[in-house]
C-alpha cells in the first residue's frame, strides 16, 4: 500500500541474532536492518547474509545514536522507519495496528505503544519532565502533545522527520529517548499512541541488581543525563542533572544493597557538574 514502505532498524549488542526467530518474523511486515554494536565476535554478518537482511557492523560499541543514523544514512527508498532495542519483544499485532494507524493519520509523524515493564507499570509513554517523568496509570490517560515522551524501541517514524534530522551523537544511550522527542515536540511534530501494549523488561527495574553490573551500567546514564543537561542550557538544567543523578545514587545502592555504588555514583555526578567527559 502507498506510503507504508516500513524498514525497522534492530540494534544488537553481543548478541547472537539467529537465536531468536523473531527478526524472521519482522521480515513479513517490513524489510530489516541489523545494526550490530557487539564488542565480542558472532556470526551475525553470516546468518543475515544468509537470510536476506541487511547487516552493518559498526565496529564495536558506538553506542545507540551512531547506530540508528548509520542505519537511517543506508535506507534508501523507505517510508516509515522503527526502531527496535534487541531486548524488545515485538507482537505482530503492533505491525498490524501500525499500518493500519500510518493509513487513518497522515498527518502524524511518530507513532508509539504502549509499554509495561516487567513490573506492569506502563514507561512509555509518559508526560516529560526533568527530574521524573509523569507516568501514565492507564492506557487511556491522555499525553500532552507538548510533554510528549516515549522510549524509542518500537517507535515507528516517518522517514520525513529525517530529511532534516539525526540523533544527537554526543548522546550514547539513556537520554537518547529523551532528546529526540525534545527536539521533536519543538519543531512541532506531531505524536500518537497506538493501542496496543508491548512487555519490556527493564535492567535496571529488576529488584536485585548486582553492584559491578549495575555500576558499570549507571555510569554510563548519568554521563548521558548530564550531556543531554548541557544540550538543553542553563545552569539550572545541570543543577537539576546533579540532583536527579543523586537520587539514581540512592535508588540503585538501595537496589544493589551495596553504599560503594551509591557513593560512586554521587562522586561521579559531583564531577560532572563541573567537568563534561
Amino acid at each position: 500500500m502507498k506510503g507504508q514502505n516500513i524498514t525497522t532498524i534492530i540494534v544488537v549488542y553481543n548478541k547472537n541474532v539467529n537465536v531468536s526467530s523473531k527478526w524472521l518474523r519482522i521480515k513479513s511486515y517490513s524489510d530489516v536492518i541489523i545494526v550490530d554494536n557487539s564488542i565480542k565476535k558472532n556470526n551475525n554478518k553470516t546468518f543475515c547474509e544468509n537470510n536476506g537482511v541487511k547487516y552493518i557492523s559498526m565496529g564495536g560499541n558506538k553506542g545507540l545514536s551512531k547506530a540508528y543514523n548509520k542505519a537511517i544514512e543506508d535506507i534508501e527508498d523507505t517510508d516509515v522507519i522503527v526502531i527496535l532495542d534487541d531486548d524488545t519483544d515485538f507482537s505482530d499485532e503492533y505491525f498490524i495496528k501500525l499500518r493500519r494507524a500510518l493509513v487513518d493519520y497522515p498527518d502524524v509523524d511518530i507513532f508509539v505503544p504502549i509499554i509495561r515493564g516487567q513490573d506492569g507499570v506502563i514507561y512509555s509513554p509518559n508526560n516529560y519532565r526533568f527530574l521524573k517523568n509523569r507516568l501514565v496509570k492507564d492506557p487511556k490517560n491522555e499525553v500532552h502533545q507538548n510533554k510528549f515522551n516515549a522510549i524509542s524501541s518500537c517507535m515507528a517514524i516517518r522517514k520525513r522527520v529525517f530529511d532534516d534530522y539525526r540523533y544527537n551523537e554526543k548522546l550514547f544511550v539513556d537520554e537518547i529517548d529523551h532528546c529526540f522527542c525534545r527536539e521533536q515536540r519543538d519543531k512541532g511534530r506531531k505524536f500518537k499512541v497506538l493501542n496496543v501494549e508491548i512487555i519490556q523488561k527493564f535492567h535496571q527495574r529488576e529488584k536485585h541488581l548486582e553492584p559491578e553490573t549495575i555500576l558499570k551500567r549507571e555510569r554510563i546514564r548519568v554521563i548521558d543525563i548530564f550531556r543531554h543537561a548541557r544540550l538543553m542550557g542553563g545552569r539550572r538544567c545541570v543543577f537539576l542533572a546533579f540532583i536527579k543523578c543523586c537520587g539514581l545514587g540512592v535508588q540503585m545502592g538501595k537496589k544493589s544493597k551495596s553504599i560503594g555504588v551509591m557513593i560512586k555514583i554521587m562522586a561521579l555526578s559531583c564531577k560532572l557538574m563541573f567537568h563534561d567527559l
